[in-house]
Formats: C-alpha cells, sequence, structure tokens
C-alpha cells in the first residue's frame, strides 16, 4: 500500500512525494489508503488466535487500522494539491479539531499493539514440539517487531522535533513492511513447517 499510493499520486496528481504514508489521503489515492486500512482491520478484527489475549488485541488492533483510516491526519501542503484543491485548506472541507486530532493516537495504538503480538504472542508454540522453523519464525517475528518499535519512536522523535510529519513516509513504510513480513510469517507463506510423516504411516 505505501509504494501504490506513492506512485498512484506521481501518475495521477505529479505529486513527486509527501511527507507521510497518510497524506496521501488528500490525493486521488485516498480510496486506496482507507481501502486497504479498513480490509486489515477488518481481518485482524476476524483473525481467532490461540487464546482471549490474542483475540482481543488483533481486535484493537483492527479497530485503529479502521480508525486510522477514517480519522484522517492533517492536511498536507503539497502546492501541487493545494492547487488542484483549493478548498481543502479553507475550512470547507477540514477542521482541525475533534476526533481528525486521534490520528496518531490511533496509529501509535496500532503498531504498538502489532509490535507486541509479535515478539511476545507469535512466539508461543503451537504444539508441544517446537521446530526449528518454528524457532526461524520466532525470530523473524522478534525482529520484525523490533522494528515497527523502533519506527514509531523514529516517528515520535520526527515530529517532536519538527513539531509536523516531516520525512515520516520511511519510518511509516519500514514498519508496514515489517508487518506485513511478520504476519505472512505467521501464515506460513514463508518459513512452513515441512509435513512429519508419523512412523507408523512410513
Amino acid at each position: 500500500m505505501p509504494f501504490i499510493v506513492k506512485i498512484g499520486a506521481y501518475v495521477f496528481d505529479k505529486v513527486p512525494s509527501n511527507t507521510s504514508i497518510s497524506a496521501y489521503y488528500y490525493t486521488s489515492m485516498r480510496d486506496v489508503f482507507v481501502g486497504t486500512l479498513v480490509a486489515t482491520g477488518v481481518f485482524l478484527f476476524c483473525y481467532r488466535g490461540p487464546d482471549k489475549q490474542d483475540n482481543w488485541l488483533t481486535n484493537i488492533a483492527g479497530l485503529c487500522a479502521i480508525g486510522i483510516a477514517l480519522l484522517p491526519t492533517d492536511p498536507t501542503y503539497h502546492p501541487l494539491i493545494q492547487a488542484k484543491f483549493p478548498n481543502l485548506f479553507t475550512g470547507e472541507c477540514y477542521t482541525n479539531h475533534g476526533p481528525l486530532g486521534y490520528h496518531f493516537v490511533f496509529a501509535a495504538a496500532f503498531f504498538l499493539i502489532i509490535s507486541y503480538l509479535a515478539i511476545f504472542r507469535f512466539t508461543k508454540p503451537s504444539q508441544t514440539k517446537i521446530t526449528e522453523r518454528k524457532r526461524s519464525r520466532n525470530k523473524v517475528y522478534v525482529i520484525c517487531g523490533i522494528i515497527m518499535a523502533l519506527s514509531l519512536v523514529a516517528i515520535a522523535v520526527i515530529k517532536l522535533v519538527s513539531k509536523a510529519e516531516e520525512r515520516i513516509y520511511l519510518p511509516e513504510t519500514v514498519a508496514l513492511v515489517a508487518f506485513g513480513i511478520a504476519w505472512l510469517t505467521k501464515g506460513q507463506a514463508f518459513l512452513k513447517d515441512k509435513d512429519i510423516i508419523p512412523a507408523s504411516a512410513a
């Protein structure tokens, strides 16, 4: 999604770059941005883990993903966007108050929960025998979780120092890619356990 919205905004709006992934909400790629996040939120909400803690955490993460999509960030002040949508910044289409101010809260909660899941929940064994592939997957989970947590810290530092969403596209993208890798690994799209044939069947 980060790459699609970036390429799409360049093709359709001639926007060479943007301050953050969320800023692409104010481009022609809004539907892709919102649709992807809402779909991710629904999938997380429907996910059923091995126990109630996993279910509660993924439910909350799913709601956070939907919140990120439906409560947009401050509009980007890219001159090309401003020229194409002159009323966007006049208050007719956007006011910086109310629920719109909670965009970063939902984003931070989402990445914190997903990081926790990757490091502490995905690594738990689902069966008595821990395979070599499972050990390898656990390493992937921990690395991805740490990358997501560090990316969130980088975003917070950048926002604190600059008082704006300057140059947070990169750490956001890194965090989302790490999330994708952890999730695909959890589903064993990567490092899938080999089928074990019982001795009796052999």
